[in-house]
């Protein structure tokens, strides 16, 4: 038994309970569901890790019993297990779709929230990435773009701004004009990148308030 076992037996009896519920039992199509998305997901993370510890990324040295001799049986079964309570959270969202409160209210709660966590991690000297905050707001900026075609630009200009961040950022630190407390990573063209997003979204919303007034 390693630190692995117990969420994985928490997630299995989890699906287990998902598969035995009335409302599940009852549709053909929801057990379909559930299964398509823990094999999904259970799958796909079996291939990472086998990928990861193959090539010498990763390494587990507990459990049971090894899969293809590299990842523990544990993992298996807690990520096909996490993507059967992945399909009933997505068969909820969609039965409660009606009742759920505005995509704005929710986001701005997300920003504000993740944003006072930032600041008080600053206050405090207490190591947070920014990315707590540029990833909600640059989601709720891509979600405020009315129409797919300038959802698909915004991304194209975005993924342009995390690439000429990277090469100006790379050429600037390699000469020694600056540096990272600890280094340059991706993480920083794609805090850009994300703040594009966030940005864009504000920018329209100042367009439909011109458009209504």
């Amino acid at each position: 038994m390693n630190e692995l076992t117990l969420p994985a037996l928490v997630g299995l009896v989890g699906a287990v309970t998902f598969f035995l519920s009335p409302w599940v039992r009852r549709d053909p199509e929801a057990r379909a569901h559930l299964l398509k998305a823990g094999l999904l997901v259970g799958g796909v993370d079996l291939i990472v890790e086998l990928l990861g510890t193959y090539t010498g990324g990763w390494t587990y040295h507990h459990s049971a019993l090894f899969v293809f001799k590299t990842v523990p049986v544990e993992l298996p079964v807690l990520f096909t297990s996490s993507g059967v309570w992945l399909g009933a959270a997505h068969l909820a969202i969609r039965r409660l779709s009606g009742r759920a409160p505005s995509l704005d209210k929710v986001s701005l709660g997300v920003i504000i929230g993740s944003l006072g966590l930032y600041l008080a991690a600053l206050v405090l000297g207490q190591p947070l990435r920014m990315i707590v905050f540029t990833l909600p707001f640059g989601l709720w900026g891509y979600a405020k773009l009315p129409s797919d075609a300038q959802r698909a630009l915004a991304l194209l200009l975005a993924t342009a701004t995390a690439v000429a961040d990277w090469v100006i950022e790379r050429w600037a630190v390699g000469r020694g004009s600056y540096d990272y407390a600890e280094g340059f990573t991706v993480e920083t063209p794609l805090t850009y990148a994300l703040l594009t997003l966030g940005f864009l979204g504000i920018l329209e919303l100042g367009r439909r308030e011109s458009r209504d007034a």
